[in-house]
């Protein structure tokens, strides 16, 4: 029996998802610039056609233009001449992508954000939603966890490995000890972890960063809270002030200085896990870190904020994790909707 020729009707193997998302909402900007040549409409539906997946992707984009027609004119072209002018492609891209999502209020948003650097975070490469988290394998081999709220853009030269932080929280372990313990050669670029304040060199394996808003001390302008879990890393200031921080200790860092050490909080990197470790911590400390992954506003009674508390809560379901609390302390929730939740004296 003669074997039948392979089919040639095999469908494609489907395209990265992000990737035909990136192309997609490029053809739009191009075909929406007021330029586009018959040239470009025949490459953009030799696009189309070339994979099931770009046709999936434009229909998606035509699900849009409900909320793009919403945009007037004169929106829609400054939008267009800030996404020409975007330092690269991808941030272009992701500016196109948010106008494309949220119409003429998210545009004027995003506007006024850009112009005051608020932006960077909607526009960076790695994101989470509150609540969410997410595990990112670095292209040196290094794994970057990203705890709720978090966006950071990742930036690896011939000459370093730099993760910029712009908000939330990131667990870093570095390639370093594998590369030990396979006999493998040490990159030998520094791994750092910037952020608004100054910079975290990894002088080791395993630490998290946390970039928080609030004062210190009285300072405006946030700070930096760095935990080492193993090894070492090197925290130097905005204004060049530079510290040597060792396994087991924590420290918070503006852009004029370091705090003096301190022991790693018992939670200090097991959010990761999915669940919060609380050793003999105050009512109101447990529950602005659990506010993180919620949303709306959690707070206390003054009268319990002291409340001294010890135990192990998720952080996936911070509602499962407020009923804990009250079934173990003597503690009452009041709601006025689930986004509005205070906890007070039984």
């Amino acid at each position: 029996m003669n074997a039948r020729p392979p089919s040639t009707d095999a469908a494609p193997a489907p395209r990265d998802a992000a990737t035909v998302r990136k192309e997609a909402v490029g053809w739009y900007a191009r075909l929406c610039s007021g330029s586009t040549t018959e040239a470009d409409r025949a490459a953009w539906r030799q696009w189309q056609a070339a994979h099931p997946d770009h046709r999936r992707a434009w229909q998606r984009i035509e699900a849009m233009r409900a909320t793009l027609l919403q945009v007037p004119a004169n929106i829609a072209a400054p939008a267009l001449r800030l996404t020409a002018q975007a330092r690269s492609r991808r941030q272009a891209l992701r500016g196109m992508a948010l106008l494309a999502s949220t119409g003429t209020l998210g545009y004027v948003a995003w506007r006024g954000a850009s112009e005051h650097g608020f932006a960077r975070p909607l526009l960076a490469e790695h994101r989470t939603g509150i609540g969410q988290q997410r595990e990112v394998q670095l292209a040196d081999g290094s794994l970057m966890v990203l705890d709720t709220a978090t966006a950071v853009d990742v930036r690896f030269t011939a000459t370093a490995r730099v993760v910029q932080l712009w908000a939330g929280a990131v667990l870093i372990e570095t390639a370093h000890q594998r590369q030990l313990q396979r006999q493998q050669a040490v990159d030998p670029r520094p791994f750092m972890v910037q952020t608004a304040q100054g910079s975290v060199t990894a002088l080791g394996t395993r630490f998290t960063v946390r970039q928080v808003d609030g004062p210190l001390a009285g300072q405006p302008g946030g700070y930096t809270e760095v935990a080492v879990l193993e090894h070492a890393v090197a925290i130097r200031t905005a204004d060049r002030q530079a510290v040597l921080l060792r396994a087991g200790q924590q420290a918070r860092f503006t852009s004029t200085g370091v705090e003096a050490p301190q022991p790693v909080a018992d939670y200090a990197g097991q959010w990761r896990s999915g669940h919060l470790l609380v050793n003999d911590r105050s009512l109101a400390e447990v529950l602005e870190e659990l506010s993180r992954y919620r949303h709306g506003r959690l707070g206390c009674d003054p009268a319990v904020a002291n409340l001294r508390i010890s135990g192990v809560f998720p952080l996936t379901d911070t509602d499962r994790a407020l009923v804990l609390l009250i079934r173990t302390f003597p503690l009452r929730q009041r709601s006025i909707t689930r986004y509005w939740v205070t906890l007070g004296p039984r």
